[in-house]
């Protein structure tokens, strides 16, 4: 009994961790069995962790641990040959002595389960890792002409990085995509953002207030999880208006579906007739059209609205209608039916649009959060 007493010498902490069983004696921290000094070192550790997360911005967080070699195992040869179950292991015990640390130092709350920040402690190394649970944050922007809503590949290179393109793989000309993710992912800390757009428009359209078009960023990453309300940025083309930016409590599993309107310049072989443009009014309105997607799904959409006026052969059409309806398509009548063209009796070709305003239909979904 004499050897397996001194075999398994605890430090107090340890100690208390298995029961404080008689047959176990105890020893100073250094030349405890299981931990070998370890667990006189968490005050340290906790403050290791409070100086690498200074630079981020949390609500909630999360502390793992990563053990030096054979420590577990210790402990887990003390349990079985001795017979007893113990209170938590010493990887819960550390993990929970830094998180009380950190939590009454920063007054963040602890959260396993969907923390902000999950810092990620070496104890044997000393080193701290820190991840950040993704950012969604919802706006919605306005453009002006020339300005595409996404990143375009080079054309010289088609996305495998040339001298032309800077060996990015996209074209250098401005976008929605390229312009608010570069402003946003420095205000925000981000290494990487992701967007979802919830219609999308011609890089000859504008996009106009009030409000603009809605989207989604995923930010990947962030140090900050407060956005700025509002964006202004300059393209060397006029400005993108960034508004009402907020984030959204998760990953949405599903937006909302959107109304929108639209002012179409249409061009046309023949002159249209007043009386034929106000039929067009008359009968288009509240009427659902169906078009066939890429992938030859047929869809039904409504035109909740159309007006029409023109000048020589120029039309100029005001639709309020469904989102998802192709503008351009509703207009020549590729693969929609019926099209204006139909109603028209005459070939239209589309030679811009531009989004007045756009509607959110429902609301987001987050599933469990």
């Amino acid at each position: 009994m004499y050897e397996v007493l001194n075999k398994f010498a605890l430090c107090e902490t340890c100690l208390r961790r298995q029961g404080e069983d008689r047959r176990l004696s105890l020893v100073r921290p250094k030349g405890c069995f299981i931990c070998e000094g370890l667990t006189s070192r968490t005050e340290g550790l906790s403050r290791k962790v409070l100086r690498s997360v200074r630079d981020y911005e949390f609500s909630t967080f999360s502390i793992g641990i990563i053990l030096p070699s054979g420590v577990q195992e210790r402990e887990d040869e003390v349990r079985s040959e001795l017979k007893m179950r113990g209170r938590e292991t010493i990887k819960s015990e550390i993990a929970r002595e830094i998180s009380r640390y950190a939590s009454k130092a920063t007054r963040k709350t602890i959260d396993r389960m969907r923390p902000d920040l999950t810092a990620l402690v070496d104890t044997g190394g000393q080193s701290v890792q820190l991840s950040t649970r993704p950012l969604f944050v919802h706006g919605r922007y306005t453009k002006p002409r020339g300005v595409a809503q996404r990143r375009e590949f080079c054309e010289q290179c088609h996305g495998r990085g040339c001298a032309v393109c800077g060996n990015t793989g996209y074209s250098r000309r401005p976008s929605v995509e390229s312009i608010v993710g570069s402003k946003l992912g420095r205000l925000m800390r981000s290494t990487k953002m992701k967007f979802t757009w919830i219609g999308r428009e011609d890089v000859e359209s504008r996009v106009f207030s009030p409000g603009g078009r809605p989207f989604i960023a995923e930010l990947k990453s962030p140090r900050k999880r407060t956005p700025p309300r509002n964006l202004v940025l300059r393209t060397g083309r006029g400005l993108i208006r960034v508004s009402n930016l907020k984030a959204l409590p998760g990953r949405p599993t599903k937006i909302p579906s959107f109304v929108f309107r639209t002012i179409a310049r249409i061009e046309s072989p023949q002159r249209i007739s007043r009386e034929d443009l106000k039929r067009l009014g008359r009968e288009m309105k509240n009427m659902s059209v169906q078009f066939h997607t890429s992938k030859g799904k047929s869809v039904y959409k409504k035109i909740h609205s159309i007006h029409a006026r023109s000048t020589g052969n120029k039309l100029i059409v005001d639709i309020k209608m469904d989102g998802g309806l192709p503008v351009k398509r509703l207009i020549n009548g590729e693969s929609v039916s019926p099209s204006i063209s139909e109603f028209l009796r005459t070939p239209l070709r589309c030679e811009r649009f531009d989004i007045l305003k756009v509607w959110e239909v429902g609301s987001f979904d987050f599933g469990k959060i």
